[in-house]
């Protein structure tokens, strides 16, 4: 895939949805990746498998997002959500960084052979010219739910959390 382009295809057999990232899953498609996972929340679907294999690079911005999208299903003093999420065969380089940044206790991971093969449509996500204000959004709601999980976090996020949220401030403030 050319130029750290991405794609995201979908399948859905209730209640489970197969999501297969190709490329980067990085800032540029967290927003669509977090509205994907809502609607088909909305609409029933709790599972989700992430097929990974792939998926080259994973940014903090995505993680944090996957993380939002896995911590409110934890149950009442579980130390891990009941599998919502399923990341098949993450490359090394995305698996260190889940788990450094204390994503990767969150979800289940397997090999590709521990899953079915399903078949998946691409999904035509709204994606194109984002708003530069809801990209900042984005980005501080993913690194404060990264701070949030992990206080080693903080340290490495403080500098980029003060400048998205001065970034979001009002103008003439």
């Amino acid at each position: 895939m050319a130029g750290g382009a991405s794609k995201i295809s979908v399948a859905v057999e209730p209640p489970t949805a197969f999501v297969r990232i190709t490329g980067r899953a990085a800032v540029e498609n967290s927003r669509d990746f977090k509205a994907l996972i809502l609607r088909l929340s909305d609409d029933g679907i709790d599972q989700f498998v992430l097929d990974l294999r792939g998926c080259f690079l994973m940014d903090s911005t995505f993680s944090g997002i996957l993380a939002g999208l896995v911590t409110p299903h934890l149950a009442a003093g579980a130390a891990r959500p009941a599998n919502r999420f399923t990341l098949v065969q993450p490359n090394e380089r995305v698996t260190d960084l889940l788990d450094n940044l204390g994503v990767l206790p969150l979800v289940c991971v397997v090999n590709a052979d521990q899953v079915r093969e399903v078949q998946a449509a691409s999904v035509d996500l709204e994606g194109g010219q984002a708003n530069p204000r809801e990209v900042a959004k984005c980005c501080l709601e993913a690194h404060r739910i990264l701070m949030a999980l992990k206080p080693d976090n903080i340290a490495k996020f403080r500098a980029v959390e003060q400048v998205l949220a001065a970034q979001l401030e009002p103008v003439g403030k």
